[in-house]
């Protein structure tokens, strides 16, 4: 009886581990969306939400590392679980990159110069960035499923999103040889481009 509740346990820590990590996953989804929203809106009060709720996403993140470290100490987890809760680790540190690359964007938002409508209309960076999260919660998928073939299927993606940011870093460049009128705007689509690929 004994042995059942101490393996009980440990499943629950490891289920709530992964509970933890699905979280963080959509509210990095949720701020990347908002992020990309402020950006094509040039909603500064959005922009600010964003900001603001960065924290929440370093909390989440400090949260799933210190849970997977109680786990290793405590409980001495067998070759799977291990890696298991190795690579939990490293991909809630990933999710907090992509979470600080969405403050990135909204930072661009609230330091632009220029409030003027677009030079262009946005459609390159809204599809790159609804790309990075397709491949962000495919990610997640292939790894709390156990699927390996979903993740074979980023590598196209990847190459997708690759391919769109060499030809907006070309368009963009080819604007701001146009005239200084372009500059801010440009420079910007390119570092929230730079930030999504």
């Amino acid at each position: 009886m004994l042995m059942a509740r101490i393996i009980n346990a440990y499943d629950r820590a490891l289920n709530k581990i992964n509970e933890q990590l699905l979280t963080m996953c959509k509210l990095v989804d949720q701020r990347l969306t908002q992020a990309m929203k402020a950006l094509m809106e040039q909603d500064e009060e959005l922009a600010k939400e964003v900001v603001a709720g960065d924290d929440d996403i370093d909390l989440l993140d400090e949260k799933l590392e210190m849970g997977a470290l109680e786990l290793f100490s405590l409980q001495q987890p067998v070759d799977h679980d291990l890696r298991f809760l190795a690579a939990t680790m490293r991909i809630g540190h990933e999710l907090e990159r992509i979470g600080d690359y969405a403050c990135d964007i909204a930072e661009i938002v609230l330091s632009s110069q220029s409030k003027d409508p677009y030079f262009k209309p946005l459609v390159d960076v809204p599809l790159m960035g609804e790309l990075v999260k397709t491949m962000m919660n495919k990610s997640i998928k292939a790894y709390i499923k156990g699927e390996p073939q979903i993740a074979w299927e980023l590598d196209d993606d990847d190459w997708e999103v690759d391919d769109l940011f060499r030809r907006l870093l070309a368009e963009l460049t080819d604007y701001m040889k146009k005239g200084p009128e372009y500059v801010d705007q440009a420079r910007n689509l390119l570092l929230v481009a730079r930030y999504l690929e």
